[in-house]
């Protein structure tokens, strides 16, 4: 009896430690996701109004699609970095009802961002579960939670591509319709659905903070800050399978010299 007790005990601290580093088997996640962009410059907005990130500028007929990529490497369960790329266009205009609607200047803007984030979980994917509650009739259940939500920051640059149309030139305003790159901060939010241990669908949307008053193609002796944009992303994630060493399992020659 007391060896079965020991034999069980031991049985149960050494399936609870594998448990806890299932997430170091798959840490890397690739990433694709479709959403939209939103910039945010000396073209159009509300009449009299500001808003906190430009939240109440946002409108049907100023956003356009975005295409993004990224891969996801788990640092431990709260924390991750991530390397993503974007591609999105933007059309900015000074339409009917804008606060420079008799100025006409419309400017249309392609970005090519390019960035790095961390990303914090006050939500975590992996759930804390006792010992006891790790297995079932089956044998170990699957660690993940339904849900997992993150904030994130980070440092990117950002090639943009500006296309600015006007009757005239006016004085005072300074123009640059040509290739540009700015440094970018991100600043955001995201949410996943766990689907499987595999596949994760998410939705993230970042506020980009530049350092260049020229995504629209000019400045305007009013302007008072550099040029902004939002980018929201509905995407799908896959955890790739990952080595002890860190490696995906497909680069990890010593976990393929030990398999064949």
């Amino acid at each position: 009896m007391l060896k079965w007790f020991i034999s069980t005990v031991i049985a149960i601290f050494i399936s609870s430690s594998l448990y806890a580093q299932q997430w170091k088997l798959k840490r890397i996640e690739g990433i694709l996701g479709v959403g939209t962009t939103n910039v945010y410059s000396d073209l159009g907005g509300a009449p009299n109004a500001t808003s906190l990130l430009f939240i109440k500028d946002i409108t049907f007929r100023t956003t356009r699609p975005s295409v993004y990529a990224g891969i996801r490497y788990r640092v431990n369960p709260n924390t991750s970095v991530k390397t993503s790329f974007t591609y999105g266009y933007s059309k900015t205009a000074d339409f009917a009802g804008s606060r420079n609607e008799n100025r006409g200047f419309t400017s249309v803007t392609q970005l090519v961002e390019i960035a790095g984030n961390y990303e914090y979980y006050f939500l975590p994917e992996q759930r804390r579960l006792r010992s006891a509650a790790i297995f079932n009739r089956r044998g170990m259940i699957n660690d993940y939670s339904s849900f997992g939500a993150y904030l994130f920051t980070g440092l990117g640059a950002t090639l943009y591509w500006p296309h600015l149309r006007f009757d005239e030139p006016r004085a005072g305003d300074k123009y640059r319709d040509n290739f540009g790159v700015t440094a970018t901060l991100p600043i955001g939010a995201g949410f996943k659905v766990i689907i499987s241990d595999k596949w994760i669908f998410g939705y993230e949307i970042g506020y980009r903070l530049t350092i260049s008053d020229y995504l629209d193609g000019f400045i305007s002796p009013f302007s008072k800050q550099p040029d902004s944009y939002w980018i929201s992303s509905f995407n799908l994630s896959y955890r790739i399978p990952t080595s002890r060493r860190g490696l995906p399992i497909f680069m990890d020659r010593e976990w393929r010299r030990a398999r064949f």
